[in-house]
C-alpha cells in the first residue's frame, strides 16, 4: 500500500494528465462520428489480433491432448478395418492395433533402433510388427514394463517378407545402409518383370504383419547374373526422420499358427 501511495505521489501529474487526456479523446470521438468509426475499426482490428493470438496460444497448449485423441481414433479405425476384413475375407488374420509414441529414434547408424512408450503392461511382446500411417517401421525386439525397443527397418538385422503388389512375387526387405529414405529388395528372380514405381507391400505369410501394408515403391532395379536375382532399390513411404507415433500389430491367430508350425521342429 505504501508503495502504491509513493508511486501516485511521484507520478501524480502524469496520472492526472492521462486521465484528462482520456476524457478528452472520449468526448472528441463521441461528437465526431467519422473519427469514432475509424477508432472503432482500429480497436476491432487490435482486438481481433489479440483474440487470434490468444486462441493460437490456447490451441498450442491443447495440441498434446488433440494428438493423443487423434492417435486413439486412428487406432480404433485400424481395429475396425481389421475386424471388417476378418468378417469378409476368410484367409485374413484378424489384427489388433496398439498405439504408441516414439520417444527415441536413430537413422544414421548401421543398426538403428526406435523406442516407444508402451511395454509389457500394455500387451506389447517381442516379435510384434510395428507400422505408422505411411507403412512398416520395424519389429519389436525387447520390452520392459513401460517401454519397448524396436528393430528398425533401417537395421542390417531386419528382414521383412514382402511382395510386388502387381505381380505378387515374393521377396525380402533389407537395408544396406547409408540412406534412411531407401531400402533394398532381395530374392526377386531376374525373369520377373519390374517397373519403376511398382508398389512393394507385406505379403502376409508371417505372423508379424498382415498382408497389404504399403512399404515403398521401386526406385531402381538391375538384373544380377551371379545371384540370379535382381538388385532392387525402393523408396520407403515412411519418413523415418519424422516419425512421432506408431501402431503395434498383434494377430489374434499368430500364437495358434506359431504353435502349430513349431511341431515340425520338435
Amino acid at each position: 500500500m505504501q508503495n502504491l501511495l509513493r508511486f501516485i505521489r511521484m507520478y501524480n501529474v502524469l496520472i492526472v494528465f492521462l486521465f484528462l487526456q482520456g476524457i478528452s479523446i472520449n468526448l472528441y470521438l463521441k461528437n465526431n462520428s467519422f473519427q469514432n468509426s475509424i477508432a472503432l475499426e482500429h480497436a476491432n482490428n487490435y482486438k481481433g489480433e489479440i483474440y487470434s493470438l490468444t486462441n493460437n496460444i490456447n490451441e498450442y497448449f491443447k495440441l498434446k491432448n488433440i494428438n493423443k485423441q487423434l492417435l486413439n481414433e486412428n487406432t480404433k479405425l485400424y481395429n475396425l478395418i481389421s475386424s471388417d476384413n476378418e468378417n469378409h475375407i476368410n484367409n485374413t488374420k484378424q489384427q489388433k492395433y496398439i498405439s504408441a509414441k516414439i520417444i527415441n529414434n536413430s537413422i544414421h547408424k548401421r543398426n538403428n533402433f526406435l523406442t516407444i512408450n508402451k511395454g509389457n503392461k500394455h500387451g506389447i511382446k517381442a516379435g510384434m510388427g510395428v507400422i505408422c500411417e505411411n507403412g512398416v517401421i520395424g519389429i519389436i525386439h525387447s520390452t520392459t514394463e513401460n517401454f519397448s525397443l524396436i528393430i528398425s527397418v533401417l537395421n542390417k538385422q531386419s528382414a521383412i517378407s514382402i511382395c510386388l503388389k502387381s505381380q505378387k512375387n515374393y521377396g525380402s526387405l533389407k537395408w544396406h545402409g547409408f540412406n534412411y529414405k531407401t531400402a533394398n529388395i532381395e530374392s526377386i528372380p531376374n525373369h520377373v518383370k519390374i517397373e519403376i514405381g511398382d508398389t512393394i507391400i507385406t505379403n502376409g505369410y508371417s505372423t508379424i504383419f498382415p498382408a497389404g501394408i504399403d512399404i515403398g515403391i521401386v526406385n531402381s532395379f538391375k538384373k544380377n547374373s551371379e545371384s540370379g536375382n535382381q538388385d532392387i532399390t525402393i523408396k520407403l513411404f515412411a519418413d523415418f526422420n519424422k516419425l512421432t507415433h506408431a501402431y503395434i500389430v498383434e494377430s489374434y491367430e499368430s500364437r495358434e499358427q506359431l504353435k502349430l508350425e513349431s511341431l515340425i521342429n520338435e
